[in-house]
């Protein structure tokens, strides 16, 4: 009998609360907060394992370690710093720092490498009255400085990163190596993969900041060993240059790091996300079935009705089941949504709006670069439809919810003109939502 006045609320509703005004029962409430529940869990699990993020070596918040020269060494007459005058720039929204993206104290230097607590850096090699300059970073130690789970780089065929970016300016002499290699040793000095990256160089701008980006893997071509090397344990980093005649060289990195690996969002967070949503979803039914009962009753006390609590309440309760008929809808949207890729500095801006739908904000888009920027439009692009009906469904859902209170208050005072029903519902509808996103952001 419960289940049929919960689905009847849906088609035949002046009989199903006529019914459930006469013999309230909190049995039902409990079955439809249950489904809310499941439906709602359903929607944003399913958004989650759609939604993968590119994960970063060094991680995010201490991408810098790279070009610290703390944890570079050197060929004699080579000598490797920190510049603090002339870095990469690349800063980027970060919505948990809870600024508008239309506001700069919003985005976040990813490169800033603040060594000696003096301010961002780049990291300068400088030679002088030579045509070589070698020097090696020493991959273990800087992960260990910042804490990395791992003391290495795995760069490994199932889960390992796919590429190394290096973000370089040639400052000195104003031609292009004759010669640059990039060698990646795995556990030892012995043991190492090489690659040529002089033709990747030579097309370069001098003087400017130029990004290259390097495939990594047992997969990418172009890469020579030595030894017995493994992708997944990579420690440290050579870099080799060799120009046509002796002069003062001076080559500074902005950016040095490994990324690639991108990583489902709800594997990532995991019992984490969901014991999240378990607990948030209860509390979004529970204060809106206050809210509406509260100020449905509070009409019926001024207008000295002599309306009891508790039918209000179970009456309520069964109306909100449109709220499970909505997230149902929505998880049915979310299953035709694509998966979307956040790159490492799209995922710092990527965010839920108050319904839930997932995007990148559109006024940050532009401080990306051209092939984030690409990213960041494909992925509003591929949740636009996601975001269209879930904010449908919100209104839909809350007129819907105006309708079967009013029928709840013309049921409990059917001398109650239908204008003054109407006024009743839709002011108790309004006051719940202005309630709701006030004092806990929830719709």
């Amino acid at each position: 009998m419960i289940i049929n006045d919960i689905v009847e609320v849906l088609y035949g509703p002046v009989k199903a609360f006529k019914r459930i005004i006469e013999k309230p029962q909190y049995l039902g409430a409990i079955i439809i907060i249950l489904l809310f529940v499941v439906a709602m869990v359903g929607y944003e699990s399913a958004e989650f394992s759609k939604v993968y993020a590119e994960n970063t070596s060094p991680q995010i918040g201490v991408l810098s370690s790279f070009t610290n020269a703390t944890f570079w060494n050197s060929a004699p007459g080579v000598n490797v710093s920190n510049n603090y005058a002339d870095y990469f720039n690349y800063s980027v929204y970060v919505v948990g720092l809870s600024y508008p993206p239309n506001d700069s104290r919003g985005y976040y230097n990813l490169f800033a490498n603040y060594t000696k607590d003096i301010g961002p850096s780049s990291l300068e090699i400088n030679a002088s009255n030579t045509n070589t300059a070698t020097e090696a970073l020493n991959i273990a130690s800087a992960l260990n400085s910042v804490n990395s789970s791992v003391p290495y780089v795995n760069c490994g065929a199932s889960s390992g990163f796919e590429n190394l970016s290096i973000t370089m300016k040639q400052v000195s002499p104003a031609v292009a190596p004759l010669s640059a290699t990039l060698t990646l040793y795995s556990i030892n000095d012995t043991s190492f993969f090489k690659y040529d990256l002089t033709s990747s160089i030579s097309n370069e701008s001098i003087n400017a900041w130029n990004n290259l980006t390097i495939p990594v893997g047992p997969n990418a071509n172009g890469w020579s060993s030595s030894g017995t090397p493994a992708w997944g344990n990579i420690t440290s980093l050579k870099l080799d240059f060799s120009y046509p005649t002796s002069s003062n060289i001076s080559v500074r990195i902005g950016a040095l790091f490994f990324r690639g690996q991108y990583v489902n969002a709800l594997q990532s967070g995991g019992t984490d996300i969901l014991i999240r949503f378990v607990e948030a979803f209860p509390l979004q039914f529970l204060f809106t079935w206050l809210f509406l009962t509260g100020a449905i009753y509070l009409f019926f006390k001024g207008l000295k009705a002599g309306i009891v609590w508790k039918p209000v309440f179970v009456a309520v309760s069964f109306a909100l089941f449109v709220m499970v008929i909505r997230g149902v809808v929505n998880l049915l949207a979310v299953v035709a949504m694509p998966n979307v890729y956040f790159p490492f500095d799209v995922s710092l801006g990527g965010a839920t709006n108050i319904l839930g739908a997932i995007s990148y904000p559109t006024d940050a888009i532009g401080h990306l670069t051209v092939m984030s920027q690409t990213a960041a439009t494909t992925i509003n692009s591929s949740t636009a439809l996601l975001g269209n009906i879930t904010f449908g469904m919100f209104a839909i859902s809350y007129i819907w919810l105006g309708a079967l209170c009013t029928i709840i208050v013309g049921t409990l005072k059917p001398e109650f003109t239908l204008t003054k029903r109407i006024l009743i519902s839709a002011v108790s509808v309004g006051v719940t939502l202005l309630l709701l996103l006030l004092l806990v952001n929830i719709i």
